[in-house]
């Protein structure tokens, strides 16, 4: 009589059924997972746009940068742009492009940018939490992440303020030009850190790609290295030091990390001509103290708000979260990928702020890495209790977890969902009004006209495409700062925008002569020089100024 018993290896065997709905609960898992992502990024979005945040998203003077680089290709400019230290090639103007191409106007593709960029952050952390947590269920890896990115949101719902000079560092990842690059290539550098460490050794794929990455992070923006390069061979020269990881893996990503940053400065030599000021002109070791007390008055102004208390809260729980991760992965002598996601936020958290203080800068946003880092020791501290409990073998509680866990995503899909049509229909309403009116003013006419800063550049990223705008100086001389210089060549401006809280050193007038006409509108007027003396001289110092700057570049 045969036997009804089988080989034990074809018991084990999952049957093609089996795997199916395995692979089909994974990705409806993960679905699941990027849906609460997705809905956690809407909340944020909306948020900005209820508050005086907005400005800063889609009006501010830096954050138009990207949008005015689209205009000046879709016109058929040259190419000859003249950046700060950090250039946007790489991934945010490629990326804003990519948005663009499938709206209609730069505040849409601008907020599709800010939800992928959470989206984007979101997935390094679940892809981290594989490396951290490969014991735990799928489920509990989606989790964390997805609690990661609420931190995020979070921490995004206390900030309301129009400036980016302000301690409210997460809703910054939502704007184009804050450096939400380098917060990325952090994040995706720790991965593959994580990825190797796991291992036991660097493969070749982990070695290129992460060289690849600090190449062209830092070859795009040098802020890389102090945020992510820098704290990464630190920390793992000193766990290997303390003989918590070994000397060869270590060793190969430490280099590769060191070899793709000093390659990326090569690479910024030919991209000279772009870069308006040299990095170093941003430390200033002597003004360290008046830094300290800048910081100080930053914070007293936080926490002079609940939501702004709640926000230094929720920042001192991330610093909280990687100290106390650190000490508890090293007592335990656990993973060395946990010790490692504990520690590298922790000195990251520190070469930051020190560095920030030492170089002398009173740049907030520099600090953003306190925001994300974190987010690593958040994953590990979830693993730490994870085994913890699993040790104590108390199931119950974490029934009563799950249970927390699925409210807790139930509440933020109905947020998202109900978050959506005013956060859409924003989006798609949204116009500049200033805009408008010069456009109302420029009656279709093909015209050119000149302005500083704050006032022109929300005005030449939004008005319509036959009104150009030149930025100058008070001296109507060139001001090569974020700007196409070759919007210049064989310019005629004929008008200035004079904004409202413009500073001229000498009155407009003056310098041109009474204009034809001036027309009102809302933060600014229009002087029309057309046909007068005073178009002349725009044309030779504004003109004739760009002319001299394109050359000491090289263009």
């Amino acid at each position: 009589m045969p036997s009804d018993t089988r080989p034990a290896t074809e018991v084990a065997r999952p049957s093609s059924g089996s795997r199916w709905r395995s692979r089909r609960l994974a990705a409806g898992q993960e679905a699941l997972g990027g849906l609460v992502a997705l809905a956690l990024s809407v909340i944020a979005l909306r948020h900005v746009l209820a508050t005086a945040r907005v400005d800063l998203l889609w009006y501010d003077g830096d954050s138009v940068l990207l949008p005015l680089v689209e205009r000046s290709v879709q016109l058929g400019q040259p190419f000859e742009w003249a950046m700060s230290p950090a250039l946007f090639f790489f991934p945010e103007l490629p990326v804003y492009l990519l948005c663009s191409l499938v709206t209609a106007t730069p505040q849409q593709a601008l907020a599709l940018n800010g939800v992928l960029v959470l989206l984007a952050v979101y997935a390094l952390v679940r892809a981290a939490a594989n490396e951290l947590m490969p014991a735990a269920r799928r489920s509990a890896r989606i989790a964390v992440s997805a609690v990661a990115l609420g931190l995020v949101t979070l921490l995004v719902l206390t900030e309301s303020s129009a400036t980016a000079t302000s301690l409210e560092l997460a809703s910054l990842l939502l704007t184009t030009t804050y450096y939400y690059g380098a917060v990325l290539a952090m994040l995706g550098s720790a991965v593959l850190v994580l990825r190797a460490v796991r291992a036991g050794r660097a493969s070749g794929t982990v070695l290129v790609v992460l060289g690849l990455v600090a190449a062209f992070t830092t070859a795009s923006n040098p802020l890389y290295v102090p945020w992510s390069g820098a704290p990464l061979v630190v920390t793992l020269v000193l766990l290997a030091l303390a003989r918590r990881l070994p000397w060869r893996p270590v060793l190969l990503l430490a280099g590769t990390v060191t070899a793709g940053s000093v390659v990326g400065y090569l690479l910024r030599i030919p991209l000279r001509p772009f870069v308006s000021l040299d990095p170093s002109t941003y430390v200033q070791p002597s003004r360290a103290g008046a830094t300290l007390r800048f910081f100080a008055a930053l914070t007293d102004s936080r926490a002079g708000s609940a939501a702004g208390d709640a926000g230094l809260l929720l920042l001192f729980v991330g610093v909280l979260l990687s100290v106390g991760g650190t000490v508890w992965a090293w007592r335990v002598r656990t993973s060395r990928t946990v010790l490692v996601a504990a520690a590298l936020p922790v000195v990251t958290v520190v070469a930051v702020s020190v560095g920030v203080v030492v170089a002398g800068s009173e740049t907030p946003r520099y600090l953003e890495p306190i925001v994300t880092a974190p987010l690593l020791a958040l994953v590990a501290v979830a693993e730490l209790a994870r085994t913890a409990v699993r040790r104590t073998r108390v199931h119950r509680p974490r029934r009563g977890i799950r249970l927390v866990l699925a409210m807790s995503a139930t509440g933020v899909l109905l947020a998202g969902i109900a978050a959506a049509p005013s956060t859409v229909r924003a989006v798609a309403q949204a116009r500049y009004d200033p805009a408008a009116c010069l456009d109302r003013w420029s009656d279709s006419r093909d015209v050119v006209g000149v302005g500083q800063f704050w006032t022109i550049r929300p005005l030449a990223a939004y008005a319509s495409n036959n009104v150009q705008l030149l930025q100058v100086r008070d001296t109507f001389e060139t001001y090569p700062w974020l700007v196409d210089l070759g919007a210049y060549r064989d310019a005629s401006p004929t008008f200035v925008v004079i904004g409202s809280r413009d500073l001229w050193t000498t009155p407009v007038e003056d310098s041109l002569g009474a204009p034809a006409t001036i027309t009102h509108c809302s933060g600014f007027d229009v002087y029309d020089y057309a046909g007068t003396a005073g178009a002349a001289v725009l044309r030779r110092d504004v003109v004739g100024s760009a002319d001299d700057i394109r050359r000491e570049r090289g263009f």
